[in-house]
């Protein structure tokens, strides 16, 4: 493990950089715009910054939405060692631009990874330069150290040593992953994460991707975080150590929680100190000879569209981006939440695709990670599991304040599942709001004592799914090894049984609004809404896991929503939970578009 270096008259940079958990409020690490991607430089914290700097090689899909978290943890720590740090974007993925011809394959992709190792040299004036590569990443990050001749070492993170198998693997991952998403009706050739997909020369690159037997090591010092099980590593860590350079391997310890999913990934507070320490044997005692520069961030100008990537909040805690029209602005400025632990981007980029949309249609669009989720630290005061808190809506409460500064009210609230939640949390408590567009919420009003990992658990398994289960014999050996929560699935079956119940018995009930808390919380909300005036437009899929709750709240079909002429209802048929279609996407924007028009701009 590693430890924190002594800090001696820190420099101006220095103090412009909060740490996680190192002050009242950390600061998101600083923006860079470059090669038409966006990347996030983390500057060192010494007051004698090492002349050694990380370079961060990312993975694709679900893995890249789960390591973002990790990447930046990482990367505080490494500031804390001296080492300053830049992760980026690939063209296409992310927040960054998408080009219109992918002729030239991985080429792209390489010629990314070498336009960043540039961009990381001249703002930290480091000399030496190590690759951290996770997933088909780890893959890139060989070859691009190939590319470069001089990296003095290369950490590979459940290293994917053959592109071939890596599509293989994703693909047959991406159907757990998917939450029972719409199949395409022609399914892709490769990977897929909703409506993303790697592009067709750029995959045909990535199949051909071998380094599980290099002829030579493409850096003298690596190291490699190994997955339990997979022979394939072990025999790639011999293979390095037959070239004749320093190897080391060490496992990765709790894979499978980190990469398993999204909301529910757990991260790897061990793999990170293994990396840390593996940074610092490599430092050396050489200082950086050039004074570090913090980076000028220029906005990325796409189609009909410019990006400005920013941070904003108190202390610059918050990291965001702001998407503009090239033409003449029109209506209200729709704010994009995100959904449980994804990036801004969303879903298969769900929000990045969205945000372009409407600023081509001359519809300003924010979006940003709320504290602890992605790319923004913590909030000092938050709980660690933050989905539902209310800390989400002082986070929506900051941007709300970025925008007005910049003549960008009145704001229209968007957002899905949980994002969806905030975005009607936040359209009570704010001014600015006009107008709260929600898709498939799982619900209105949380208690403050609401476990909200239990419902998170219970949010991905539908009642039909209990029975069976206790229908299955390999369910009740699980129960007999101890390897089921039993307490948390009779809690959650009981809520759910308790929810048909009420929405069966909801016409009398809200005649009697005091014989259910929940009800009355609700109809109080709805009702603080409509004396504001603030628009309400609900979207749903057909037969989502939100549906329950909401006919609990507003009858079979929400029938009792007609009771507030503020509020709209609208069910989406062929389309699940993450919208991971087309049309599913293309109604959410046209909503969102028509919403926004119906307001005038503040000059």
């Amino acid at each position: 493990m590693h430890g924190t270096s002594a800090r001696k008259d820190p420099s101006p940079l220095v103090t412009a950089v909060a740490t996680e958990g190192g002050g009242r409020y950390a600061a998101a690490d600083f923006p860079v715009t470059f090669a038409g991607t966006m990347g996030l430089y983390r500057p060192s914290d010494a007051a004698q910054p090492s002349d050694t700097a990380v370079l961060f090689v990312s993975s694709w899909g679900f893995e890249e939405l789960c390591a973002r978290k990790f990447w930046r943890l990482l990367a505080a720590d490494l500031g804390r060692e001296g080492i300053a740090s830049l992760r980026f974007d690939y063209p296409g993925t992310g927040d960054a631009l998408d080009l219109e011809d992918y002729s030239a394959g991985l080429d792209i992709w390489h010629r990314s990874i070498l336009s960043a190792a540039e961009v990381l040299r001249g703002l930290s004036g480091a000399r030496r330069l190590l690759l951290i590569g996770h997933g088909i990443g780890a893959a890139l990050a060989w070859r691009a150290a190939e590319m470069l001749g001089d990296v003095a070492g290369i950490a590979m993170a459940a290293p994917a040593t053959s592109g071939r198998r890596w599509v293989r693997e994703f693909m047959a991952l991406s159907r757990i992953a998917d939450h029972g998403a719409i199949k395409h009706a022609t399914p892709p050739s490769g990977p897929a994460m909703g409506e993303q997909v790697i592009p067709d020369a750029v995959l045909a690159g990535i199949r051909t991707l071998d380094i599980s037997k290099p002829e030579t090591a493409a850096a003298p010092d690596i190291l490699v975080l190994t997955q339990e099980g997979r022979a394939n590593d072990a025999a790639f860590v011999e293979h390095l150590a037959s070239l004749g350079v320093r190897t080391h391997s060490a496992p990765f310890e709790d894979y499978d929680l980190f990469a398993r999913d999204v909301l529910l990934s757990i991260p790897p507070r061990a793999a990170i100190g293994e990396l840390v320490s593996w940074a610092a044997s490599l430092k050396g005692a050489d200082r950086t000879s050039a004074r570090p520069a913090l980076p000028e961030c220029q906005p990325l100008t796409g189609d009909g569209f410019t990006e400005t990537p920013v941070r904003f909040g108190e202390g610059d805690r918050l990291y965001g981006i702001l998407c503009e029209p090239q033409g003449p602005r029109r209506g209200a400025t729709v704010m994009m939440l995100s959904t449980g632990y994804d990036r801004m981007s969303g879903w298969g980029r769900i929000t990045t695709r969205i945000c372009r949309d409407l600023a081509r249609a001359g519809i300003p669009a924010f979006r940003f990670d709320f504290a602890n989720v992605a790319d923004s630290p913590p909030h000092p005061d938050a709980p660690a599991q933050v989905m539902y808190h209310d800390s989400l809506v002082d986070d929506v409460g900051e941007a709300l304040a970025f925008l007005e500064a910049r003549r960008l009210s009145p704001v229209v609230l968007s957002g899905r599942c949980s994002g969806g939640y905030t975005a009607f949390r936040s359209g009570i408590r704010f001014q600015p709001v006009k107008a709260v567009v929600p898709v498939n919420p799982f619900d209105f009003s949380l208690a403050p004592d609401t476990d909200v990992d239990a419902l998170i658990n219970a949010s991905l398994q539908p009642l039909a799914s209990y029975g069976e289960k206790m229908r299955s014999g390999g369910f009740w050996k699980r129960v007999l090894r101890g390897e089921v929560n039993v307490t948390r699935g009779v809690r959650n079956l009981s809520r759910m049984l308790f929810a048909k119940a009420v929405a069966k018995a909801l016409p009398v009930l809200v005649r009697f609004p005091f014989l259910l808390p929940s009800l009355k919380r609700v109809t109080r909300d709805f009702e603080a809404m409509a004396a504001n005036g603030t628009r309400v437009s609900l979207i749903y899929s057909e037969g989502d896991i939100g549906v329950p709750n909401l006919e609990t709240r507003f009858g079979k079909g929400g029938y009792l929503m007609r009771r507030y002429a503020n509020a709209n209802l609208v069910f989406l048929a062929e389309a699940d939970h993450n919208l991971t279609t087309a049309p599913a996407r293309e109604y959410w924007q046209a909503e969102l578009q028509k919403t926004a028009s119906h307001f005038t701009h503040s000059p």
